[in-house]
């Protein structure tokens, strides 16, 4: 059927974690891809069963891709002995591409348009009830709520950085910023090719070569 999950751990806030429940990152990807057949399948099917059985490990970022769309999946637990999950996902637009490196990266969420986000019922409860987040202060971001130092984490952010700057150069974003944007529009189509010089690289040509200063005889 051409479902596709990837994985990148981002933690979140540890007080979330459960072991109440009986679903982990491993055991969630392998339910989805046996029993959905695409994207959204696969978002729904993991609200019904973390709601049910429970999630039990750390905040995960699930890149859910099938022929036609791709989303990006963030979810973490309900908090020490509660039994359920808390998450979120946004469709990466189709002439765009985004990327997960260890960080969440859903901010702001528009629950009315649901071509390009969905959440669990809770998502927002949580978040207040444990004193995350308190609507007369600012806009909701979940990023914010459940895995702050997703943000702080410069590990996370030279990542995004580099994948991006790769693909779109144009844009000049900003090597030591806090955020980028959730995709980005790639300068021209990334190739196959592109796709592997990506994996490869060690910020050649940058400051942040780590290699740079290597010497041997």
């Amino acid at each position: 059927h051409q479902l596709a999950i990837g994985e990148s751990t981002f933690g979140g806030r540890e007080s979330l974690q459960s072991g109440k429940g009986l679903i982990d990152c491993q055991r969630l990807c392998q339910l989805m891809l046996e029993r959905t057949t695409t994207a959204r399948e696969a978002i729904k099917l993991a609200d019904e069963l973390t709601k049910k059985y429970g999630w039990n490990d750390a905040g995960e970022l699930l890149t859910i891709a099938d022929t036609k769309e791709v989303w990006h999946f963030e979810i973490v637990g309900p908090g020490k002995g509660n039994v359920g999950a808390v998450w979120v996902a946004q469709r990466v637009p189709d002439d765009h591409i985004s990327v997960g490196a260890n960080g969440a990266r859903i901010r702001q969420i528009d629950l009315d348009n649901p071509d390009y986000f969905m959440a669990s019922e809770n998502v927002y409860q949580v978040a207040q009830d444990s004193g995350w987040w308190n609507p007369s202060e600012g806009e909701f971001e979940f990023v914010y709520a459940y895995a702050p130092e997703s943000r702080t984490s410069m590990a996370a952010r030279r990542r995004e950085w580099r994948v991006f700057d790769l693909v779109a150069p144009s844009l000049k974003l900003d090597p030591n910023a806090e955020n980028y944007p959730f995709s980005v529009k790639p300068d021209k189509p990334v190739t196959k090719e592109k796709m592997v010089e990506i994996f490869q690289d060690y910020y050649e040509g940058t400051p942040f070569n780590f290699i740079k200063n290597i010497t041997w005889v």
